[in-house]
């Protein structure tokens, strides 16, 4: 179940997975958060941040749901605070499974220790499910990704890098993407919009 490349000093690392992370907190209120994961041999490992919701929800409940999709229109909602997705039950934890995921695993928390800002959850696979074949990715996707982790760090970087950046990412869109990653592209730019104004990416 690993996943792991190798470096150029001959070392094997394993490779982060870009999910979305479903959990619910203790009244039953779903939240939805793209993260990255790590597979290992016994399971994966969530490293959020210890002010999330994510984190919050894993202490109250010790369950989640790890969702791999490539719909990243449904990545840029979540990354953005869009709680409202469609979604289904889970077999066997007290979470949700995308409804337009490829696959998910329900998992359960086994060892959750604080280290700094972030957290170290691992966690124990106890159902993996399949709902659609992974179509992929292109430029495009790619783009969509980028711009949407950039929108959640805007205030870590000057306002002339960030809409340079956010033109390079439309620019990838524009060559390579269909109406899913262009209504992505579109969501993320009117969000970073409404909360600071034009970046000079209109």
């Amino acid at each position: 179940m690993g996943l792991s490349f190798p470096t150029g000093g001959g070392e094997c690392r394993l490779m982060i997975i870009e999910t979305v992370v479903s959990t619910v907190d203790s009244g039953n209120s779903a939240n939805f958060a793209p993260m990255g994961v790590v597979f290992t041999p016994d399971g994966l490992v969530i490293r959020p941040f210890c002010t999330s919701r994510t984190y919050q929800n894993l202490q109250a409940t010790g369950q989640a749901v790890v969702n791999i999709t490539d719909n990243v229109l449904l990545l840029a909602r979540t990354a953005l605070g869009e709680k409202d997705v469609p979604y289904l039950p889970a077999r066997y934890v007290r979470s949700r499974v995308l409804a337009d995921a490829c696959r998910y695993y329900e998992v359960v928390v086994e060892d959750l220790r604080a280290d700094g800002q972030r957290a170290s959850v691992s966690c124990r696979i106890l159902w993996q499910g399949w709902i659609r074949d992974f179509a992929g990715f292109n430029r495009a996707k790619h783009a969509v990704v980028e711009a949407a982790i950039l929108a959640t760090r805007t205030h870590l970087f000057s306002r002339e890098l960030v809409a340079q950046k956010l033109a390079e990412y439309r620019l990838l869109v524009e060559k390579t993407g269909s109406h899913q990653e262009k209504s992505a592209m579109e969501f993320i730019e009117h969000y970073l919009e409404r909360r600071s104004g034009p970046w000079g990416c209109g």
